[in-house]
């Protein structure tokens, strides 16, 4: 028994120590093998099948294939480092053979293949043109693959025709993506098939906003805090004595003006039952209130300058028990005693105390509460006519109506319809956007935003309703109207 016991543990010994010597079978290593594949002009192969196949051994097993993409690239897997040969295909066609080496390095695994074939390869020409059939110049456009992570072929600039050409384009389907003018983010993308009986060829409509104006409306004060016209001289409850009227219009000079030499007018509306004269109410009504025109005779203003028009207390947001809001000068304001003052050239009966634009209503933001809503213009020359029209004009509230009043194409209005049919005055057609007003007595400025160059809007305005008061914004300056955000950006191109 202790014979046998022994010689089990030698033997159990034997086995342990058998194990503990044998070594793990080694782990292949495999490796990655990137390839690319032209013809000897540099034009990608595409749709080629390229198979891979041992060197020394077993000539014809199939180690891995590729399809090529548009871009005559494919990625084989899983090859462990030694020789290959590849074969390309086209259809059962073999286009040719080559020798390849995958090395340990999986760095050095990148293969470019040329093979001395014809290519079928197309200009692919993209063309951008505006709304008026002009051609955008300067647009990056860019050719990227269609898979689900499209990849970048190739890009370029549009020309003085609009056009950007990309050349030795092979039979495939492509994303085509146009920027937008600062060259930042895609404005639009389009699939496009090249190849036989194709046009070979992407044409965009990309609408551009043009405007005829040379001053621009950004913002408005249609209701300040507290009293909003009141008689130059006049006392408030706390004892405050009122320099003149608190409602105005920012606008924007879009070239430099010298008013002197050439005049221009702003006409304000504020009725409920306007007239068949529109704009030029108080030409043919002498006692009409229904509109109120400010000529601008005298002073200058520069190109992307912010300037004011309204009351002649010149101040941004009226005021608070005795404390006025800052005053701006008469260099960049022009203000009028429209409560004592006919308007300009008879247009408009003076006010007596009654505003240049209608308030709010609510304790919210609300409504003008009229049947009819209310707008101001901006005019080449004083001489305003029932048939004039307009180089700018936006109107506010919530009620629309239609109203004899004339607008201006611009970037939120347009003097024709979508098929073409005429629409010239507000609440026609398209003609329906009004910009947003405050609630009744809070102290709102209306920034109208929006991006405007000497000839389009790159950006409509859409407004913003800002609180701007001396209760609620003590620190209230003019940078919160003409530097921060959602106010008119001027661009000079």
């Amino acid at each position: 028994m202790k014979q046998t016991f022994i010689f089990i543990f030698l033997i159990v010994t034997i086995l342990f120590t058998a194990c503990d010597s044998f070594d793990d079978p080694a782990i292949p290593e495999i490796n990655d093998c990137s390839l690319s594949l032209t013809n000897n002009e540099g034009i990608p192969l595409s749709s080629v099948w390229v198979k891979v196949y041992y060197t020394d051994q077993k000539p014809n097993f199939v180690v891995d294939s590729v399809y090529t993409s548009v871009l005559g690239k494919g990625n084989f897997k899983s090859l462990e480092p030694r020789k290959y040969t590849l074969k390309a295909f086209k259809a059962s066609e073999e286009l040719g053979a080559t020798e390849i080496t995958v090395e340990k390095d999986n760095t050095l695994n990148v293969v470019e293949w040329a093979l001395d074939v014809y290519v079928e390869n197309y200009n692919f020409t993209v063309t951008l043109i505006d709304n008026k059939q002009k051609p955008i110049v300067g647009r990056k456009v860019e050719l990227l693959t269609s898979d689900a992570n499209p990849v970048l072929i190739k890009e370029g600039l549009s020309d003085v025709q609009g056009k950007v050409t990309f050349a030795k384009t092979v039979t495939g389907t492509y994303n085509v993506y146009v920027y937008d003018d600062n060259n930042l983010a895609v404005f639009t993308q389009s699939v496009s098939i090249v190849g036989a009986g194709q046009s070979n060829s992407a044409n965009f409509v990309i609408r551009k906003i043009y405007h005829n104006a040379e001053i621009v409306i950004t913002g408005f004060v249609h209701d300040p805090r507290g009293s909003d016209s009141p008689l130059t001289g006049a006392i408030s409850g706390d004892g405050l004595t009122h320099p003149g009227q608190y409602e105005y219009v920012q606008l924007m000079a879009l070239k430099d003006i010298n008013f002197a030499e050439n005049k221009y007018s702003i006409v304000f509306t504020n009725t409920s039952t306007p007239s068949v004269y529109g704009w030029a109410d108080g030409v043919y009504n002498a006692t009409s209130k229904s509109v109120y025109q400010i000529n601008l005779e005298t002073g200058s203003v520069k190109k992307g300058q912010y300037f004011y028009v309204g009351g002649n207390a010149r101040v941004i947001c009226s005021y608070y028990k005795l404390i006025l809001s800052p005053q701006l000068a008469p260099t960049v304001f022009w203000g009028v005693d429209y409560c004592a003052v006919p308007g300009g050239n008879g247009n408009g009966a003076a006010k007596a105390g009654s505003g240049l634009m209608a308030n709010g209503s609510g304790t919210s933001q609300s409504s003008v509460k009229k049947t009819f809503p209310d707008g101001i213009a901006v005019f080449k020359g004083v001489n305003v006519t029932e048939n004039s029209v307009p180089m700018d004009a936006i109107f506010y509230g919530v009620t629309l109506a239609e109203t004899p009043y004339p607008i201006p194409d611009n970037d939120v209005y347009s003097r024709t319809g979508n098929n073409d049919e005429p629409q010239p005055n507000f609440g026609q057609g398209t003609n329906t956007y009004l910009f947003p007003v405050g609630a009744q007595d809070k102290g709102t400025f209306i920034k109208l935003g929006g991006q405007v160059t000497p000839t389009e809007w790159l950006l409509p305005r859409t407004g913003t309703v800002f609180v701007f008061n001396m209760l609620d914004t003590p620190g209230a300056s003019v940078a919160d109207i003409e530097n921060s955000t959602d106010c008119t950006v001027f661009v000079d191109k």
